[in-house]
C-alpha cells in the first residue's frame, strides 16, 4: 500500500482499518471523493450526519471539518479509496454549465452509476501509475469524474482563498521530518517571527500546535494507507523516539497508532474528543 501524489493533478490512496475508531475534528484540505469498498463510513459536522455504506461514495468540500468514524465489517477490515483534487481542477470545472448544485459540506452518492465506478478507477490509475498516462489525459479523467458527480446532482464549490495557516500547513506538509522552527518558516512566507505568531494566533493556532497537528495528520494517513512500521512513520514525520510519537498521537486522537492496524481492540466508540479541539488536515481518514 502507498499514498500516490501526482503533482498539480491529484492524490489517491487506499484506506485499510481493522478497528472501529472515531477521529475528531478532521480538516479536509483538498476537495476529495471517498469510495467505500467494505464497511461503513460515518461523518458528522455540527448537527448533520452522513452514513456511507459499501458501494457508496461521498464528496467532501475543501476547508470543512468533520468527526469521522470508519466501521469495519465484523472481522474484516474497513476499506475505502480516496481521490483528492487540486483546487485548480475544481476551479476549471466550476466554470462549466451543469445540473449539479454546489454543496456546503458533503454530498453522498449512495448508488453510483456503473460509469461512476469506471471513471473513479481510471482516475486512481492515472494518479497511481502516472508513467504511461500523459498529464493532459490524467486531467481529462479527473474532469470526467467531476462530470459524473455533477450528473448525480452535486459539484464542488469554488475553492476558498487560502488562509495564512493553510500556507504554513503546505510548507510543513511538504517536509514534515524537517527540524522546523518558526524562524525557518519566515523566509518562504516573507514575514517576521512576530508577524508569523500574530497571523497564526488570529486563526487560533500557534506554530508548535500547527506543526504537531500536521505531523499527526500525515502519520494517520501513513498508518491507514501504507505498510510502513510505526518506527519508520515516526521518523518520516520528524520523531526520533517512537514512544514520544505514540504519546503525541494518542494525545491528538485518543488511541494508540497501533489501534488503526488492529493490534489493539479499543472501545467501539473510542474518541479523541478529550484532545484539544484543533483540526487535522487530511484528504480522508
Amino acid at each position: 500500500m502507498n499514498i500516490a501524489i501526482r503533482p498539480d493533478i491529484g492524490a489517491s490512496a487506499r484506506i485499510v482499518q481493522y478497528n472501529r475508531l472515531r477521529y475528531a475534528n478532521i480538516l479536509i484540505n483538498r476537495p476529495v471523493l471517498i469510495l467505500v469498498e467494505r464497511g461503513t463510513k460515518i461523518l458528522r459536522s455540527n448537527d448533520e450526519e452522513w452514513a456511507v455504506p459499501a458501494g457508496g461514495c461521498i464528496a467532501l468540500a475543501q476547508g470543512e471539518t468533520f468527526d469521522v468514524m470508519n466501521v469495519a465489517e465484523g472481522e474484516r477490515a474497513y476499506e475505502a479509496r480516496w481521490i483528492a483534487f487540486e483546487p485548480d481542477t475544481v476551479t476549471a470545472f466550476a466554470g462549466k454549465p451543469g445540473q449539479g448544485q454546489p454543496f456546503p459540506r458533503a454530498f453522498p452518492v449512495l448508488s453510483p452509476h456503473a460509469g461512476f465506478f469506471s471513471a473513479f478507477a481510471d482516475c486512481a490509475q492515472a494518479i497511481v501509475e502516472p508513467g504511461g498516462i500523459p498529464d493532459a489525459i490524467a486531467r481529462h479523467r479527473l474532469g470526467e469524474l467531476l462530470l459524473w458527480l455533477d450528473l448525480a446532482g452535486g459539484r464542488f464549490a469554488l475553492p476558498r482563498p487560502a488562509r495564512f495557516s493553510d500556507r504554513v500547513r503546505d510548507l510543513l506538509s511538504a517536509d514534515p521530518a524537517q527540524d522546523w522552527t518558526s524562524a525557518r518558516l519566515c523566509d518562504p512566507l516573507g514575514v517576521s517571527e512576530a508577524t508569523l505568531r500574530r497571523k497564526l494566533a488570529a486563526e487560533k493556532w500557534s506554530f508548535q500546535s500547527l506543526l504537531i497537528d500536521v505531523r499527526m495528520s500525515i502519520a494517520m494517513q501513513l498508518l491507514q494507507s501504507t505498510d510502513l512500521s510505526i518506527l519508520r512513520i515516526a521518523e518520516a514525520i520528524g520523531y526520533e523516539s517512537q514512544s514520544r510519537f505514540a504519546a503525541r498521537f494518542r494525545a491528538r486522537f485518543g488511541f494508540a497508532p497501533s489501534a488503526i492496524r488492529g493490534h489493539i481492540r479499543p472501545d467501539p466508540e473510542i474518541s479523541a474528543s478529550s484532545s484539544p479541539s484543533k483540526q487535522t488536515d487530511c484528504p480522508s481518514p
